[in-house]
């Protein structure tokens, strides 16, 4: 199995800011999200991926990690202790992970997801910060 393909859907569903409760964890407005894949065994490394994204009041309440069923995964065993977020991925057939995000601040993240499938092991890496209003 190729994991090229659901590695990029996992990615434009990571590059949405991820909320964290409680709501003062992070602001709302314009976030910039850089992620990184890397592909083992990949001729040449794939280069950051950045998008922008309005994240609102209401995406701020929402869950502790995205909502990742859209590309065939859930999450399972989301946790929260101070400024730290980690959870484990069950994609099925196409292979199970894990990630983590450490707040900075309102205005900040860091973090990672691993995902392993058809024997290969995916690694995204992740930063995020607050750019202004939306």
């Amino acid at each position: 199995m190729n994991p090229i393909p659901l590695a990029l859907a996992l990615l434009e569903l990571i590059l949405a800011p991820l909320p964290a409760r409680p709501a003062e964890r992070v602001q709302p407005g314009l976030w910039e999200v850089t992620a990184t894949v890397e592909l083992p065994g990949a001729a040449t490394p794939a280069p950051p991926s950045t998008q922008t994204e309005c994240l609102s009041q209401h995406d701020v309440d929402a869950e502790l990690v995205p909502e990742l069923a859209k590309g065939g995964c859930r999450v399972t065993d989301a946790r929260r202790s101070g400024d730290r977020v980690t959870w484990k991925l069950d994609c099925g057939a196409l292979g199970k992970g894990e990630g983590e995000v450490v707040y900075q601040g309102p205005t900040a993240y860091q973090g990672w997801m691993r995902l392993e499938t058809g024997g290969t092991t995916v690694r995204t890496t992740i930063r995020a910060k607050r750019v202004g209003g939306c």
